[in-house]
C-alpha cells in the first residue's frame, strides 16, 4: 500500500509540473493554484474538503468522489479528456517526466500508454481514472523504467 502511495504522490507531482505546461502564460502553476483547481473540481464533484486534502498530501483516493477529484484534476490538465480516455500525447509526455531518462527505453513511455490507453477502462470517469493511474504505475515499472526522485 505505501508503494501506491508513493506512486500515486509521484503521479501529482508530474501532474502539477504538467499543468505549468498547459496553465495559462499569466497562470504560475504553483501549490496554491494546484489547489484552487482541486477546490473547482470539488465543486464539480461532491469531493469533501478532505479529499482535497488527501490529494493535496498526494494520497490515494478512496471513496468515488475522491476518485472522481483525481478524474477532474486529470481533464483540467489535459491527462484524460472529456470522454474518458487518455489523451495519448499529453499521457506519453506525463510518463517521460515521471521516468529518468534512459537511451536505451526511449520507446518505453510510449509503450506504456498505448498498454493503458487499451485498457478496458470503467465507463465512470472516476473509476476510469482510478484504473489508468493504476496501469501506468505497473506499465512503467513492466518496462524498468526508473522512476525520477521528487
Amino acid at each position: 500500500m505505501s508503494r501506491l502511495v508513493n506512486l500515486s504522490v509521484m503521479f501529482l507531482l508530474v501532474l502539477v509540473c504538467l499543468g505549468a505546461t498547459f496553465a495559462k502564460p499569466h497562470e504560475e502553476m504553483t501549490k496554491d493554484h494546484a489547489t484552487e483547481l482541486a477546490n473547482e473540481c470539488k465543486a464539480e464533484t461532491g469531493a469533501t474538503d478532505e479529499d482535497v486534502e488527501q490529494m493535496m498530501k498526494h494520497e490515494a483516493p478512496e471513496g468515488h468522489e475522491a476518485k472522481c477529484l483525481s478524474a477532474c484534476v486529470l481533464k483540467k490538465f489535459q491527462i484524460m479528456d472529456d470522454t474518458g480516455k487518455l489523451n495519448k500525447e499529453n499521457a506519453v509526455e506525463m510518463v517521460k517526466a515521471m521516468s529518468k531518462h534512459d537511451a536505451e527505453k526511449e520507446d518505453a513511455p510510449a509503450e506504456v500508454v498505448d498498454k493503458c490507453e487499451a485498457i478496458d477502462a470503467p465507463e465512470d470517469h472516476c473509476d476510469a481514472a482510478a484504473a489508468f493511474q493504476g496501469c501506468i504505475y505497473e506499465q512503467i515499472k513492466e518496462h524498468g523504467l526508473e522512476l525520477e526522485e521528487h
